[in-house]
Protein backbone atom coordinates (compact mmCIF):
# COMPACT_ATOMS: atom_id res chain seq x y z
CA UNK A 1 0.00 0.00 0.00
CA UNK A 2 1.67 3.73 -0.87
CA UNK A 3 2.30 6.26 1.52
CA UNK A 4 -0.38 9.11 1.36
CA UNK A 5 1.39 12.75 0.83
CA UNK A 6 0.37 13.35 4.43
CA UNK A 7 1.70 10.46 6.44
CA UNK A 8 4.95 10.86 4.07
CA UNK A 9 5.32 14.26 5.51
CA UNK A 10 4.33 13.04 9.34
CA UNK A 11 7.28 10.70 8.89
CA UNK A 12 9.61 12.65 7.55
CA UNK A 13 8.64 15.56 10.08
CA UNK A 14 9.59 12.39 12.92
CA UNK A 15 12.91 11.66 11.47
CA UNK A 16 11.94 8.92 9.27
CA UNK A 17 15.25 9.30 6.54
CA UNK A 18 13.66 6.61 3.67
CA UNK A 19 10.81 9.18 4.58
CA UNK A 20 12.69 12.23 3.60
CA UNK A 21 15.03 10.33 1.02
CA UNK A 22 11.31 9.38 -0.89
CA UNK A 23 10.12 13.34 -0.75
CA UNK A 24 13.54 14.64 -2.24
CA UNK A 25 13.33 11.42 -5.07
CA UNK A 26 9.53 12.48 -6.15
CA UNK A 27 10.12 15.89 -6.75
CA UNK A 28 14.65 16.52 -7.19
CA UNK A 29 13.73 16.25 -10.70
CA UNK A 30 11.25 18.88 -11.07
CA UNK A 31 13.49 21.17 -9.01
CA UNK A 32 16.54 20.33 -10.72
CA UNK A 33 14.70 21.77 -14.36
CA UNK A 34 13.51 24.71 -12.76
CA UNK A 35 16.99 25.71 -11.42
CA UNK A 36 18.55 25.02 -15.25
CA UNK A 37 15.91 26.59 -16.65
CA UNK A 38 15.51 29.84 -14.19
CA UNK A 39 19.53 30.00 -14.06
CA UNK A 40 21.01 28.10 -17.64
CA UNK A 41 23.41 26.34 -15.88
CA UNK A 42 23.70 23.15 -14.63
CA UNK A 43 26.24 23.22 -11.81
CA UNK A 44 23.97 26.33 -10.42
CA UNK A 45 20.70 23.98 -10.71
CA UNK A 46 22.67 21.26 -8.74
CA UNK A 47 23.16 24.16 -5.75
CA UNK A 48 19.63 25.14 -6.24
CA UNK A 49 18.66 21.70 -6.61
CA UNK A 50 20.77 20.89 -2.36
CA UNK A 51 19.76 24.65 -1.18
CA UNK A 52 16.28 23.76 -1.94
CA UNK A 53 15.92 20.45 -0.24
CA UNK A 54 18.07 21.40 2.55
CA UNK A 55 15.22 24.16 3.04
CA UNK A 56 12.48 21.66 2.67
CA UNK A 57 13.55 19.72 5.11
CA UNK A 58 14.37 22.33 7.68
CA UNK A 59 11.03 24.00 6.92
CA UNK A 60 8.87 20.46 6.47
CA UNK A 61 7.39 21.18 10.05
CA UNK A 62 5.86 24.64 9.03
CA UNK A 63 3.90 22.88 6.08
CA UNK A 64 0.62 23.79 6.83
CA UNK A 65 -1.07 21.76 3.74
CA UNK A 66 -2.99 24.66 2.28
CA UNK A 67 -1.72 23.85 -1.09
CA UNK A 68 0.39 21.16 -2.64
CA UNK A 69 3.58 20.02 -1.60
CA UNK A 70 5.14 20.13 -4.94
CA UNK A 71 3.70 23.98 -5.04
CA UNK A 72 5.36 24.71 -1.93
CA UNK A 73 8.59 23.13 -2.98
CA UNK A 74 8.48 25.03 -6.12
CA UNK A 75 8.27 28.32 -4.31
CA UNK A 76 11.33 27.24 -2.43
CA UNK A 77 13.06 26.31 -5.79
CA UNK A 78 11.82 29.67 -7.14
CA UNK A 79 13.02 31.69 -4.22
CA UNK A 80 16.47 30.14 -4.34
CA UNK A 81 17.27 30.39 -7.77
CA UNK A 82 15.74 34.24 -7.85
CA UNK A 83 18.21 34.58 -4.65
CA UNK A 84 20.94 33.55 -6.87
CA UNK A 85 19.82 35.55 -10.01
CA UNK A 86 20.13 38.48 -8.04
CA UNK A 87 23.24 38.06 -6.54
CA UNK A 88 25.10 36.64 -9.64
CA UNK A 89 26.74 38.91 -11.72
CA UNK A 90 25.27 39.54 -15.36
CA UNK A 91 26.40 36.58 -17.90
CA UNK A 92 24.72 35.42 -20.08
CA UNK A 93 24.58 31.20 -20.10
CA UNK A 94 22.56 28.88 -22.42
CA UNK A 95 20.03 26.24 -21.18
CA UNK A 96 21.97 23.16 -22.55
CA UNK A 97 23.66 20.86 -20.82
CA UNK A 98 26.19 17.88 -21.55
CA UNK A 99 22.84 15.61 -21.65
CA UNK A 100 19.52 16.27 -23.40
CA UNK A 101 17.73 16.40 -19.41
CA UNK A 102 18.40 20.63 -19.93
CA UNK A 103 17.51 21.19 -23.57
CA UNK A 104 14.32 23.79 -23.51
CA UNK A 105 11.25 22.79 -25.15
CA UNK A 106 9.91 25.73 -26.90
CA UNK A 107 6.80 24.27 -28.66
CA UNK A 108 4.20 26.06 -26.43
CA UNK A 109 5.66 28.93 -27.59
CA UNK A 110 7.27 28.39 -30.98
CA UNK A 111 5.85 26.50 -33.49
CA UNK A 112 7.82 24.33 -36.08
CA UNK A 113 8.41 22.25 -38.85
CA UNK A 114 11.76 20.78 -39.61
CA UNK A 115 11.15 19.64 -42.91
CA UNK A 116 14.53 20.41 -44.43
CA UNK A 117 18.33 20.88 -43.55
CA UNK A 118 17.55 25.00 -44.17
CA UNK A 119 14.41 24.34 -41.64
CA UNK A 120 16.60 22.48 -39.10
CA UNK A 121 19.35 25.42 -39.38
CA UNK A 122 16.86 28.16 -38.95
CA UNK A 123 14.69 26.36 -35.72
CA UNK A 124 18.65 25.84 -34.23
CA UNK A 125 19.60 29.57 -34.82
CA UNK A 126 15.62 30.38 -33.49
CA UNK A 127 16.02 28.38 -30.23
CA UNK A 128 19.58 29.88 -29.79
CA UNK A 129 18.47 33.37 -30.14
CA UNK A 130 15.48 32.29 -27.99
CA UNK A 131 17.67 31.20 -24.86
CA UNK A 132 19.37 34.61 -25.26
CA UNK A 133 16.41 36.46 -25.00
CA UNK A 134 15.20 34.84 -22.43
CA UNK A 135 18.53 35.12 -20.16
CA UNK A 136 17.89 38.85 -20.60
CA UNK A 137 14.93 38.82 -18.86
CA UNK A 138 14.40 40.70 -15.84
CA UNK A 139 14.72 37.99 -13.00
CA UNK A 140 10.49 38.40 -11.89
CA UNK A 141 9.62 38.16 -15.71
CA UNK A 142 11.53 34.96 -16.66
CA UNK A 143 10.21 33.32 -13.74
CA UNK A 144 6.81 33.51 -14.34
CA UNK A 145 7.67 32.88 -18.16
CA UNK A 146 9.64 29.83 -17.61
CA UNK A 147 7.13 28.76 -15.37
CA UNK A 148 4.11 29.13 -17.29
CA UNK A 149 5.54 28.68 -21.11
CA UNK A 150 8.01 26.45 -20.77
CA UNK A 151 6.98 24.12 -17.20
CA UNK A 152 3.49 24.67 -18.14
CA UNK A 153 1.73 25.59 -14.83
CA UNK A 154 -1.38 27.39 -14.51
CA UNK A 155 -1.75 31.01 -13.74
CA UNK A 156 -2.74 30.09 -10.40
CA UNK A 157 0.01 27.85 -9.49
CA UNK A 158 2.02 30.31 -10.72
CA UNK A 159 0.48 32.93 -8.52
CA UNK A 160 0.42 30.25 -5.12
CA UNK A 161 4.33 29.81 -6.16
CA UNK A 162 5.59 33.17 -6.32
CA UNK A 163 3.08 34.49 -3.59
CA UNK A 164 2.17 37.28 -6.00
CA UNK A 165 -1.21 38.06 -7.02
CA UNK A 166 -2.84 36.66 -10.46
CA UNK A 167 -3.21 40.02 -11.85
CA UNK A 168 0.24 40.66 -11.84
CA UNK A 169 1.09 37.09 -12.93
CA UNK A 170 -0.88 38.36 -16.26
CA UNK A 171 1.09 41.31 -16.20
CA UNK A 172 4.33 39.69 -15.40
CA UNK A 173 3.81 37.34 -18.48
CA UNK A 174 2.53 39.46 -20.82
CA UNK A 175 5.57 42.02 -20.43
CA UNK A 176 8.06 39.14 -20.74
CA UNK A 177 5.98 37.96 -24.07
CA UNK A 178 6.60 41.33 -25.31
CA UNK A 179 10.25 41.75 -24.44
CA UNK A 180 10.77 38.39 -26.40
CA UNK A 181 8.66 39.64 -29.63
CA UNK A 182 10.45 42.51 -29.55
CA UNK A 183 14.04 40.76 -28.82
CA UNK A 184 13.00 37.89 -31.43
CA UNK A 185 11.30 40.29 -34.50
CA UNK A 186 14.29 41.23 -36.06
CA UNK A 187 15.30 37.24 -36.08
CA UNK A 188 11.74 36.49 -37.18
CA UNK A 189 11.09 38.74 -39.92
CA UNK A 190 14.56 37.88 -41.63
CA UNK A 191 16.96 40.02 -40.36
CA UNK A 192 18.94 38.00 -38.69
Amino acid sequence: METSEKELIEKANSGDRIAQSRIVQKYERMVYNLGLKLLGNSDEAECILQETFLKVLESLRDFRGKSQLSTWIYRIATNQALMRLRSRKKEYATFTSENDEGVKDYSNLVRSFEATPLDDLLNSELRQKMTAAVEMLPPKYKSVFVLKDIEGLSLKEISDILDISLPAVKSNLHRARLFLREKLAGFINGKT
